[in-house]
């Protein structure tokens, strides 16, 4: 189960078990035309959760920004602006800050194509 929220400042963010935001994304980037760097590289960054975990706590960093290319941001094709990653009792998972431009209605779509249990919390 993932909860969509948003900020105070506008920003939709996801918060989950891992495996679940990982099918998400690669959801995102292989039917919905989001191949993107960002979109690459926080699937990268989550199949390799332990070590950017151990990363970015030695940086005394909470959140780790993903590759973006240029041409992308321009287009606002960008979808992910940062990640937080988080060890608890329930496992690994994470937070996925979407960029502004990001359509919600994108976002809940995708969660039920696949089947994943979305709460919005706001």
């Amino acid at each position: 189960m993932l909860t969509l929220e948003k900020s105070f400042m506008g920003y939709l963010f996801i918060r989950g078990p891992k495996d679940e935001i990982l099918r998400l994304l690669t959801y995102l980037r292989d039917q919905k035309g989001r191949r993107t760097e960002d979109i690459d590289d926080t699937i990268r960054i989550l199949n390799n959760f332990n070590v950017f975990y151990e990363m970015a706590k030695k940086k005394f960093k909470d959140y780790i920004s993903p590759r973006k290319n240029e041409g992308d941001l321009i287009r606002g094709l960008v979808t992910v602006d940062k990640i937080k990653l988080i060890k608890s009792e329930r496992g690994d998972e994470a937070i996925i800050i979407f960029d502004k431009r990001v359509d919600e209605e994108m976002i809940r779509s995708s969660a039920k194509e696949l089947g994943i249990e979305l709460n919005t919390n706001y």
